[in-house]
């Protein structure tokens, strides 16, 4: 029994700091529906926390509630990206007030150029997230990203890069026509920071084919 005994002892210390074996990825990530591929194991956070957050965010978001939307918005700002490569130069910016009154506010926001036009996107908020929030059901994606970053098509993806240590979740449909043959993939990453104990997003990318 003796010689049994070191392989018991680093399986029980394993135990205690990330699993003997292999991890379940529902005990990985904080949602268990959909696809879900985990990026770095070294994401720990409260699920249950996180979670919550996760799922009032996705929903604000889907409804264009922008009420429940601004209460997760912290007291600064929440940018927006209507394509994968991060411009913090030119994304544009809403803070929390904005947000909570975005349905009243009689104006339009350049949020970047068009794909291979150039022409300016200017739009109002609604119809932005009509075009780049809202234009999936994210909320079923089958395909559920932890921090992970997956380079697609010819647009870099610099996500990481730019929100280093802040945690992430992508929502991802590979397509939806059979005829376009995956030309057609649509994803949202949703950008949290943990301040103070609570959990707020800062940004929401929106992510399609580009030319």
């Amino acid at each position: 029994m003796k010689k049994f005994f070191p392989l018991i002892f680093v399986c029980a210390v394993s135990l205690l700091l990330v699993g003997c074996g292999k991890q379940k990825a529902s005990e990985t990530c904080p949602i268990g529906s959909g696809s879900v591929a985990c990026g770095t194991t070294s994401w720990i956070v409260d699920h249950s926390d996180f979670t919550g957050t996760l799922n009032s965010v996705l929903i604000a978001l889907k409804n264009e509630d922008f009420a429940t939307l601004a209460t997760f918005v912290w007291s600064q700002w929440i940018r927006f990206s209507p394509y994968g490569h991060i411009n913090t130069g030119t994304d544009v910016i809403l803070d929390k007030q904005i947000i909570e009154n975005a349905l009243t506010i009689s104006r339009s926001y350049v949020w970047w150029t068009t794909d291979g036009k150039w022409d300016p996107i200017d739009l109002w908020i609604g119809q932005y997230f009509e075009k780049f929030v809202n234009d999936a059901d994210y909320a079923h994606a089958p395909t559920v990203l932890y921090n992970t970053s997956i380079q697609r098509g010819n647009t870099i993806n610099n996500i990481a890069q730019v929100y280093q240590g802040k945690s992430r979740v992508e929502y991802y449909f590979s397509g939806f026509d059979a005829q376009y043959e995956g030309m057609d993939w649509k994803s949202l990453t949703l950008v949290f920071e943990h301040v103070g104990g609570q959990w707020y997003i800062i940004w929401v990318i929106h992510w399609s084919r580009t030319i």
